[in-house]
């Protein structure tokens, strides 16, 4: 196929009878399954804010004089890409494009007579998405053009630490720095790229056995002044960063008193850049620890580069804009994941409609309620641990054995597969844990291999038996062949009992229980085992919450409550590629957790599309973050500790929709939301009649309006809709002349069973909001109660429209036969005109559950209001606002760090 990133069926069926002339045996089928799956692999493009007056280009030029041998990592890298870790052609083409505009946004290293030069980005990227193939790629072109000193932060773990340094040293080394992996692979000590070329010379001064030492630098034998690349992969730990900071300090040159280093070019990458490397300190105290030490150390330099990577997009915006932080001011980049990685959308959902079916979920969630006796949310490291299981974990290791005999089916028998158990965070409970799992293992294991009849009917029964609690493997199967997923991959498919019940005895023979922590021996050996595969099912805490890869990860029983969105998401270790076994994964969790899971996902969507419209208008990074701060998203607890630095934020709904997308389901609350919203509507007079029957009225005074929300009660959990901020805020943009002509709709739901009745002349029909299964509250599926977008067009006629059509045609990705309707409400709404729509739900049609699975509401019950509020941009730059509650902010911030004292983020001095 060439160099062709794409290819259509022809191309592809041409090239595979070229091929079988060659190799006649080939399964032409199959191999044409497989290239149309590698070329068919979609990326959108990336976009990237940056500040055009601290930008400087330089690598046109530069590559204009080098040649293409010149970049002698980089090409040897995306070499091995393609040929080793069959990277489809389109994703190695954008990460090409990637890593040029980053280092273009950065410095000419080759440059050593200017000084004061400090560049700072972020790349904002996926979890579990590959943003360690990134940086490795600006990684080995940065090594290429000069780039002579280069320090990854990798996490705040030895695993995390230990598992980058061996990517690196496969992806960038080319040699093993724990040296008997590779000589037991191969006789030599090279690995990965290096067994392709070993002729590109790189030092690392870290291994994957040592953190930075001085002693293993000294001991290396080499001249600190040598220009060939030296190569850091250090954790974030205030110990270890100390000594590299000394040491750094050793090798400056005193310059008209100051002491610097003048030789080297340096690049930092720092991994999780939203992790230990934010100063969350005021700003009249000293930075905290790790933060601190990591702007002493590029302070050394005369120039040097920082590149974050996290992909929580709420993470690095609160950083203080001080020019010493490292606040990306340089270039912000959004990094799309490319079409088969499985994210939080796929799996939690982000449609813009409730009724749009064509965004369906991956439906691998599996909400539990039976765990709180074994292992309470409030649970501490001197409670007795538990010395049973509950039957949802049990249920999910059946599940992961017969998820390994599936792939065993699927000729995956090589391939790692892993578990994960994360409960708790203290040690002394994991390692308890191991030993229940284990025994309960061995139980499955040996009926396995005794044919007990009823061990095996227990894993039938978990393959092919649905229960009103339980939805087996072959149905979850067919619905996402049902689905808009069908195509996602060409290996989905049905098995038979017969296919499966062989391969249990071969499944349980591979897979041991680990358990991942400080206290414990247990360490992933996926490289070992490489061509072999292994199973594992591992059980942790923090060192399983952030960046450490489980490879095959399939099955995950996730209880742990983290306080913070964004932590929260970092732990999602489910996300990633699933290649051959999506429909196998399942993930065991609380409804609340799964809740909260929509909620960061919801929030993450809408700031993605916020900097979508901050690029189109070529906003520079400063003015995205100052945006961002007055996000409504802040009202949710997400980056509250990022935050310690201000007492007071600012909070602006310029431009949004809000949405009561979740109802409060105590019948009481629910019947003075009726009265007061028939209340409201009974005084606006006659409406107009719109769209398919809808009342509409016009010109509301914001008294009445203000008056509504105060009668009105929505769920505290909602904390993104607060009445009281968003009234303040109303009466703020009156003052300024705006929001004073309120327009009403109340839709209505033709040939509806339950009506909503304000007078003889007003009913309207009932709409269905299927919940999403929380039992506190009744929670909209989807996270939205306007059940199409052009709802928000309702009091708009076309010539209104007009200016956001035009601007929504140039967004090539916009498909609809309307415009955007985040360009309605900058460009087409008056600033004087905002809308309320409300939405009459039918209980019923809700019928959420209670915790003993009885539906809560009755046919008699009052109908539920639910509404969205639509408000234009602001000619203004007004905002509420709100007292941040700093003791709540350290608490949170406290419950995020404090794991065991035996914890191996604890370094001696050296």
């Amino acid at each position: 196929m060439g160099e062709k990133s794409s290819a259509t069926d022809e191309e592809i069926n041409i090239a595979i009878e070229r091929s079988a002339m060659c190799y006649p045996t080939i399964d032409k089928k199959q191999l044409h399954i497989e290239l149309l799956k590698l070329y068919n692999v979609r990326q959108e493009e990336y976009k990237m804010l940056f500040d055009n007056e601290r930008n400087t280009p330089w690598l046109l030029d530069f590559k204009a004089n080098h040649q293409n041998s010149d970049w002698k990592f980089w090409n040897r890298y995306i070499t091995y890409l393609q040929n080793s870790k069959n990277f489809a052609p389109k994703v190695i083409n954008e990460i090409d494009r990637l890593t040029d505009d980053i280092l273009d946004k950065l410095y000419d290293p080759t440059i050593h007579n200017v000084k004061g030069i400090d560049k700072k980005g972020l790349v904002v990227g996926q979890v579990q998405s590959g943003k360690t193939a990134n940086y490795t790629g600006l990684i080995c072109k940065a090594a290429d053009a000069g780039f002579n000193l280069i320090i990854v932060l990798a996490g705040m773990h030895n695993n995390l630490r230990s598992q980058t340094q061996h990517r690196l040293d496969e992806d960038f080394l080319g040699f093993d720095t724990a040296h008997e992996r590779a000589w037991q692979t191969n006789g030599t000590n090279r690995i990965g790229v290096g067994v392709l070329d070993n002729n590109n010379t790189a030092i690392s001064i870290t291994t994957i056995k040592s953190d930075f030492k001085k002693s293993l630098a000294d001991s290396l034998g080499i001249s600190f002044d040598i220009q060939t690349p030296l190569l850091l992969v250090v954790k974030k730990n205030t110990t270890v960063l100390k000594r590299l900071n000394t040491w750094l300090l050793s090798q400056t040159q005193e310059i008209n008193g100051e002491k610097r280093i003048t030789n080297k070019s340096l690049l930092i990458i720092d991994d999780e850049a939203d992790n230990a490397s934010i100063n969350t300190k005021k700003a009249d105290e000293a930075p905290t620890a790790i933060n601190g030490w990591i702007r002493k150390i590029a302070g050394h330099f005369y120039r040097f580069g920082y590149v974050g990577y996290t992909a929580t997009p709420f993470a690095n915006i609160f950083i203080p804009l001080d020019k010493d932080d490292l606040f990306p001011r340089d270039f912000i980049i959004n990094l799309p994941a490319p079409s088969n990685y499985i994210g939080a959308e796929k799996i939690f959902g982000t449609s813009l409609e409730v009724n749009d079916t064509n965004d369906d979920l991956l439906p691998i969630v599996r909400k539990i309620n039976d765990y709180q006796s074994f292992f309470p949310d409030s649970h501490k490291k001197d409670d007795e641990p538990p010395t049973s299981l509950p039957i949802s974990l049990q249920t999910a290791i059946k599940c992961f054995i017969v998820t390994c005999a599936i792939r065993i089916a699927r000729g995956q028998a090589d391939k790692h597969n892993s578990m994960l158990i994360h409960v708790s965070r203290y040690l002394n409970w994991q390692n308890s844990l191991k030993e229940i799992i284990n025994n309960l293992f061995l139980y499955y294991k040996r009926g396995i291999e005794q044919e007990d009849k009823g061990v095996l009917k227990q894993f039938r029964d978990i393959f092919e038996v649905d229960t009103e609690n339980y939805i087996s493997y072959c149905t979850t199967t067919q619905n996402i062949l049902n689905s808009s997923f069908k195509d996602i991959d060409s290996k989905i498919k049905i098995h038979s009992w017969e296919d499966i019940k062989p391969n249990l005895y071969k499944a349980v023979q591979k897979i041991k229980i680990m358990s991942i922590n400080g206290q414990s021996a247990d360490t992933l050996e996926y490289y070992e085992n490489e061509k072999t595969g292994i199973s594992v099912i591992a059980i942790g805490g923090d060192k399983l919450s952030r960046g450490l890869t489980l490879e095959g990860l399939s099955v995950s029983y996730f209880l742990r409550a983290s306080k913070m969105y964004d932590t929260l998401m970092q732990m999602g270790r489910w996300f990633g590629y699933r290649p051959g076994y999506v429909d196998l994964c399942r993930l065991f969790t609380s409804s609340e957790l799964n809740e909260w899971f929509r909620h960061i996902t919801m929030a993450s969507e809408d700031l993605r599309e916020e900097f979508d419209a901050m690029w189109n208008a070529k906003a520079t990074p400063e003015k995205y973050a100052l945006k961002v701060r007055t996000h409504p998203g802040q009202l949710q607890i997400t980056a509250i500790t990022k935050m310690r630095n201000v007492d007071r934020i600012q909070v602006s709904w310029s431009g949004r929709l809000v949405e009561t997308y979740q109802l409060p389901t105590d019948k009481g609350v629910i019947h003075k939301n009726l009265v007061a919203t028939q209340d409201f509507l009974s005084k606006l007079g006659i409406p107009l009649i719109k769209g398919s029957n809808d009342y509409l009225w016009l010109k509301v005074s914001p008294i009445d309006v203000l008056k509504f929300f105060s009668e009105f009660t929505v769920p505290p959990q909602l904390t993104k809709v607060d009445l009281t901020l968003i009234s303040n805020f109303i009466r703020k943009l009156n003052q300024a002349g705006e929001l004073g002509a309120w327009s009403v709709a109340l839709m209505n739901k033709a040939n509806a069973s339950k009506h909503f009745t304000v007078s003889n002349k007003v009913s309207a029909g009932c709409f269905i909001r299927n919940t999403a299964g929380d039992t506190e509250t009744y929670i909209i599926k989807k996270n939205h109660i306007i059940g199409k977008q052009t709802d928000e067009f309702i009091d708009l006629d076309n010539a209104d429209l007009s200016d956001a059509w035009l601007a929504s045609k140039q967004d090539k990705d916009w498909k609809k036969n309307y415009p955007k309707p985040k360009l309605v409400r900058e460009l087409s709404r008056d600033v004087n005109n905002p809308l309320l729509i409300i939405y009459p739900l039918d209980p019923l049609g809700a019928n959420p559950k209670d915790e003993n699975s009885i539906t809560i509401f009755q046919e008699n019950d009052d109908v539920i209001i639910g509404f969205a509020i639509v408000f234009p941009k602001s000619n203004t730059q007004h905002t509420v606002e709100f007292a941040i509650n700093t003791s709540l902010a350290n608490e949170y911030y406290q419950s995020e760090i404090d794991f065991d004292d035996n914890n191996d983020n604890l370094e001696d001095n050296e």
